[in-house]
């Protein structure tokens, strides 16, 4: 598990809708926890993809909107609705 304790803020904050609630995530933390600690599915390729881009990007081995790039996927994969403020991903 990375340390928490550092956090990567992305270029832009996701927000994720399903039928029973709203997500806004925002940084390589809130990502991984929102995969660890809220999410709907307990496995899938693109949740561990974007696991696993978290430990490198917490780390310091990537960059930040290589975390936010893997969390739309496995968002998508779960099924939410993806959006940001400006509508691009």
């Amino acid at each position: 598990m990375p340390s928490l304790t550092q956090d990567r803020l992305w270029s832009e904050a996701v927000i994720l809708e399903a039928a029973d609630r709203v997500l806004r995530v925002q940084s390589t933390r809130d990502a991984f926890l929102c995969l660890k600690n809220h999410w709907p599915m307990t496995d899938g390729k693109a949740k561990g993809d974007a696991l696993a881009a978290c430990d490198r990007v917490i780390d310091g081995f990537d960059e930040p909107d290589v975390a936010r790039a893997a969390f739309i996927k496995a968002a998508e994969e779960a099924q939410f609705r993806v959006h940001s403020w400006t509508g691009q991903q």
